[in-house]
């Protein structure tokens, strides 16, 4: 039967975030008074409410010097501590110096309003939680709309759309992608990546002395041998040792990484490519075709192999594909291009994770020792393959990859498109406007996090020992119901690696200290030249 639905949904095929924006659009609103009763009735209920001659007018909410026609670009542009490649931190300084609502205006896009208070974060998320707008990836969606071969046909996918496009999709990627047992069903495939990874870095060590300065491609490799499992239900083979650097594998991570840096250029700073095609826009293009491609024949030999496959018993568990296909009103079309994200998103995001938790926990040595002792009290000499058992019984392991988020986040932030008047730290910020929430400057601020330089894992542990943490003060998978929808896959991932890696290795750094750089996914500010010492004889 399963056989058969599947035949047919393929039979039907064959006939037919992480990004932040802020340089869009430019414009001013003014309030009445209409507008700001309807703006402080907007607010939760329990939210204490101002009156309306107490909440102050959009004119007056702090931020950069204003030009015309440029917005305030130019009082960015032209501080002194600019640098384009460290972008977040003229947004510190921002906040450092207007405080926890600062105005943002720029000539090619609305008017924002930057926030680190996570009071007003919750106030945002909870006025938007029936149509969460998240503007961004233009670039990515122009590409998938104006496709020579129109493989989308209009339907660019979960990750780019909004509104009644993004509420379709949503509403049937949900319950499969993040129903536990779909998920943990991969778990022990995924562990059997990770510890052949696990060798690769003994090889490595070998070789070199300590991890080779380009370890976070290795990475790379790793990321995507995990994801594809998940998305393409296969081994990519990746981690293949004698693997050509021409190889569709490597040219898939290849293409990942030029998407990524493409997508990079052509989302911030002047948007010319929306006037005619530039050249990042071009290798955009370019890189994004031959993704498609080579994903497409993996997407297809995956359902040729679930076709041609027999099966006794009618209650065996799908494959999240064979799901996806069988969801009704879901088209092929619509699951490939699901797909497609899951290996371009899945990738970056995993493996700089991992290189910025690895670099935390070999400058923080006591934390590392706390986790190892964890993990050996939890996995001991237990020979077979992890278990959401065993991850579950783990609170440090993820106090630690919360905690690594909060100092390493992978974005700045999140935004939403208000579609309501809203009272924001007592000011009234009209419909239209972007709220940039700013994960990134909550994580590193003291009111909300005391001793925020310091990596301390303990602080999110159930007892909470440095005080209580606002739930809207650091959200490194979203917020709300625009929550990426690959969490648990990408969360999976990271606890069997660093189980793994720790339950085998003590891992040190003796180099530059590492900070973050800023692209569309923050990067490690240098080589991941990481030593691997064995802790017992394996």
């Amino acid at each position: 039967m399963i056989r058969k639905r599947l035949s047919s949904a393929a039979n039907v095929a064959a006939s037919s975030r992480a990004a932040l924006v802020i340089f869009r659009g430019f414009g001013t609103s003014s309030a009445t008074k209409q507008q700001v009763t309807g703006a402080v009735s907007s607010l939760d209920d329990k939210t204490p409410l101002p009156s309306s001659s107490a909440v102050k007018p959009t004119s007056e909410i702090p931020g950069p010097k204003r030009y015309p026609f440029v917005g305030s670009l130019l009082s960015v542009v032209f501080n002194k501590d600019f640098d384009k490649k460290r972008i977040h931190k003229t947004f510190h300084k921002m906040v450092e110096e207007y405080g926890p609502i600062v105005r943002f205006e720029s000539p090619t896009y609305r008017p924002s309003v930057f926030l680190s208070d996570p009071r007003d974060c919750e106030t945002v998320v909870r006025a938007t939680m029936e149509n969460p707008i998240r503007e961004g990836f233009f670039s990515l969606h122009k590409v998938r709309r104006d496709s020579a071969n129109k493989y989308f046909e209009g339907n660019c996918g979960l990750l780019v759309e909004n509104d009644e496009k993004w509420k379709r999709l949503r509403s049937r990627f949900q319950t499969p992608m993040l129903k536990p047992k779909n998920v943990s069903h991969y778990m022990e495939a995924m562990d059997e990546v990770t510890l052949e990874f696990m060798e690769r870095i003994a090889s490595l060590q070998k070789q070199h002395g300590e991890m080779p300065p380009d370890f976070q491609f290795e990475l790379y490799k790793w990321a995507s041998e995990s994801v594809g499992l998940v998305a393409l239900n296969r081994r990519l083979g990746c981690l293949d040792p004698n693997i050509s650097s021409d190889s569709e594998p490597m040219k898939l991570i290849q293409h990942i990484n030029t998407i990524f840096d493409s997508l990079n250029e052509c989302e911030h700073g002047v948007q010319l490519w929306r006037l005619y095609p530039t050249a990042s826009y071009k290798k955009l293009q370019k890189a994004h075709e031959e993704f498609l491609r080579i994903a497409d024949q993996n997407i297809r030999q995956t359902e040729e192999a679930l076709l041609s496959k027999t099966r006794t018993d009618e209650d065996e568990n799908l494959t999240l594909m064979e799901e996806l296909l069988l969801t009704p009103g879901l088209s092929r079309k619509d699951v490939v291009t699901l797909i497609l994200d899951m290996l371009f998103a899945g990738v970056d995001t995993t493996s700089h994770t991992i290189g910025f938790t690895l670099y935390l926990l070999a400058k923080n040595p006591n934390c590392q020792a706390k986790l190892q002792d964890e993990v050996d009290n939890v996995i001991g000499n237990h020979e077979g393959p992890l278990t959401p058992k065993h991850i579950a019984q783990m609170s440090y392991l993820k106090a630690v990859v919360k905690e690594s988020f909060r100092v390493f986040p992978l974005t700045m932030g999140t935004v939403r498109t208000l579609e309501k008047d809203l009272v924001l730290s007592g000011y009234h910020v009209p419909k239209g406007w972007a709220a940039v929430l700013y994960g990134m400057g909550m994580g590193h601020d003291e009111r909300n996090f005391p001793r925020a330089k310091e990596f301390i894992p303990e602080r999110w542990l159930r007892h909470k020992p440095l005080g209580p943490i606002h739930p809207f003060s650091t959200f490194p998978f979203g917020l709300g119901t625009r929550m990426c929808i690959g969490r648990r896959i990408a969360e999976q991932e990271l606890y069997t690696f660093l189980t793994r890696v720790m339950h085998r290795y003590s891992v040190s750094y003796q180099y530059a200290d590492i900070d973050i750089l800023s692209r569309l996914v923050y990067v490690p500010s240098e080589p991941l030249r990481f030593s691997f010492s064995e802790r017992r004889n394996n």
